[in-house]
């Protein structure tokens, strides 16, 4: 089978890295183009060693000709709104030379179908409305179809992931009340990337639980979009993310009113019938509980129900990797749905 060939946009971040090791072992790909705006020249291997004689060539700058030339499929890494200008331009540019060339951003410049969001959640004007129409939603358990024959992937956030995951069964069969959704969200560390900050350093984390952003954090209207579309009416989610003491892995709490009594095992009959062709969904029996442990560097969402009938609460738990189903193992698992490749290759 020929590969396609595949370069990635920002390729020395925390994201990328963790990317780069799922691509390595990909039998359906090679890695033609890794760019870096900090390292221009400085070779691969020396940051990466897992690429030595698997990859020799040097980071590059940013070259939308030669992108468009050498590549099939860009992996976009950078942060929010700091490419976009540059992603509008490289999807034009394919649309005009009539290429069948694919972009998945891992940014959440496309996720969010409502301009206006962006100045009120992100503090930027988006330039390229037409374009976040075109865009689809990359969450396979909702939208594999559109997945199959997109252009361009908004992949999804990690906290959006295990929220969105937890709750979409419940709203899709409307047993939840819309307007009170509570989520309470735990991050490893590496939810704040490389960069040295508060949310990062041993200093304020280790030993520590770290609220932050409450109430005003940026994923809360990516995770109301979906599941307003997954129940076909709006919901409204109280959102409460904490950074914990670990590195990698994410779990959410979420606390739904019940609109009529749901037991843990019809609860957790419904979570399995939603999502019983899903490749990395694992529904827990009851009495089982996700674990981060359970989850780290695997592309799996493992997700429980319990329902308290005292106060009539559905009581969701789930727990990823925030580094590989939330962030590079999706963005592969996209890959290979628009490719038409299994699934779970490269993944498992």
């Amino acid at each position: 089978m020929k590969k396609i060939r595949i370069s990635v946009v920002g390729a020395t971040s925390l994201t990328a890295r963790i990317l780069l090791q799922l691509l390595c072992r990909h039998p359906h790909v090679e890695i033609a183009i890794l760019t870096s705006d900090s390292s221009p020249g400085t070779p691969v291997s020396k940051r990466y060693t897992f690429l030595q004689g698997r990859y020799d060539g040097v980071f590059k700058s940013y070259n939308q000709d030669e992108i468009l030339e050498e590549t099939d499929l860009v992996f976009l890494t950078k942060q929010h709104g700091e490419f976009l200008p540059d992603t509008i331009r490289l999807f034009n540019a394919a649309q005009k030379i009539n290429r069948e060339f694919k972009i998945i951003d891992l940014s959440a410049d496309f996720r969010l179908k409502n301009p206006e969001n962006y100045e009120t959640w992100y503090k930027f004007e988006h330039s390229g409305i037409d374009l976040l129409e075109q865009a689809v939603y990359g969450l396979p358990e909702l939208h594999r179809k559109e997945i199959k024959n997109a252009g361009l992937i908004a992949n999804p956030g990690c906290y959006p992931t295990t929220a969105i995951l937890g709750t979409a069964p419940f709203v899709h069969h409307h047993q939840a009340d819309p307007n009170c959704v509570i989520i309470d969200g735990y991050s490893g560390t590496s939810g704040a990337g490389m960069r040295p900050n508060e949310r990062n350093m041993a200093i304020t984390t280790m030993e520590n639980l770290l609220p932050y952003k409450i109430g005003i954090h940026q994923h809360t209207p990516e995770i109301e979009q979906e599941l307003s579309l997954t129940g076909n009416e709006p919901v409204t989610v109280t959102f409460v993310p904490h950074v914990a003491p670990f590195r990698f892995g994410m779990c959410a709490n979420i606390y739904l009113k019940m609109l009529g009594s749901l037991k843990s095992e019809d609860g957790t009959e419904l979570m399995k019938g939603f999502y019983q062709k899903e490749p990395f969904l694992r529904v827990l029996n009851p009495g089982e509980y996700p674990e981060i442990r359970n989850v780290v560097g695997t592309n799996w969402c493992e997700i429980g129900y319990v329902y308290d009938p005292r106060t009539n609460t559905g009581i969701v738990l789930s727990a990823i990797d925030n580094a590989v189903k939330g962030a590079s193992g999706q963005a592969v698992q996209n890959m290979n749905i628009m490719y038409g490749w299994e699934e779970t290759t490269g993944l498992t």
